[in-house]
Formats: structure tokens, C-alpha cells, sequence
């Protein structure tokens, strides 16, 4: 395959990436309508590279009855005694969002939605 050849290509997969690209207030709060191991253990992935490969366990209902997730990091333990002391870092959350038929965990933090391939959701009202 040639240079030009492999450059069209990624020019065109970043492309058709760059016309999906939306605002997170462009979706709206949702729920998981198909819970599963399949789509916990993409969740619990998304979740892990967020936090730089850290291990994350997730329940396999996580988002089913709200669109609220918060991770707080657990403390680190040598030993069974904690390493650091007390945990100072608060907890992280994040936001299972809906936009056309697509599902997105929002991470408020660095304001980056994360595609979930998946995970079918539907559209919830807040109170």
C-alpha cells in the first residue's frame, strides 16, 4: 500500500469522524436500555482509559436508572494498610448523554463525550 494511498484513507475515516462530532449540551440525559457484559465491560473500559488504564469494576446495571455515574478512586493499600493515607481526590463524574440514535458517557471533567458502540439508550427527564 502506498504512502498516498494509507493518507487517504486516515483523511478520510478522521473526515467522517469530525462530521459526528457534537457539543455535549447538543445531547440529552438517557439511560442504558440493554444492560449486558458487553456493554458493562465497554463502559469499564471507557472508564479505565480515562483514568490512564487504571482497573475500574463496574455493576452490570450501572446507568439503568440514572444517567449519573461518579468513580471514586480507591485508596491505595500495601499490605492492607493504605498507602497515602487518607483519599484527597474527590470523586469524578460523569454522564450517559443521548444524541440522534447515538449514546455518549460525558466526562464533565475535561468536557469529552466518549461514543459507546454498544450501549442503546433512551432519553430521560430530569427533575
Amino acid at each position: 500500500m502506498s504512502f498516498k494511498t494509507l493518507l487517504a484513507m486516515v483523511s478520510t475515516v478522521l473526515l467522517a469522524s469530525a462530521c459526528k462530532t457534537i457539543e455535549p449540551d447538543q445531547a440529552k440525559p438517557a439511560v442504558i436500555t440493554n444492560p449486558s457484559a458487553e456493554t458493562t465491560a465497554e463502559l469499564t473500559k471507557v472508564v479505565s482509559t480515562i483514568y490512564n488504564g487504571r482497573p475500574v469494576t463496574l455493576a452490570q446495571d450501572v446507568l439503568t436508572d440514572t444517567n449519573i455515574l461518579s468513580i471514586q478512586i480507591a485508596e491505595h493499600k500495601k499490605d492492607g494498610l493504605p498507602v497515602r493515607g487518607r483519599i484527597e481526590e474527590m470523586p469524578r463524574q460523569f454522564q450517559l448523554l443521548k444524541h440522534e440514535d447515538d449514546c455518549y458517557l460525558y466526562d464533565s471533567q475535561n468536557d469529552t463525550l466518549y461514543p459507546l458502540s454498544t450501549v442503546q439508550c433512551e432519553t430521560i427527564e430530569l427533575p
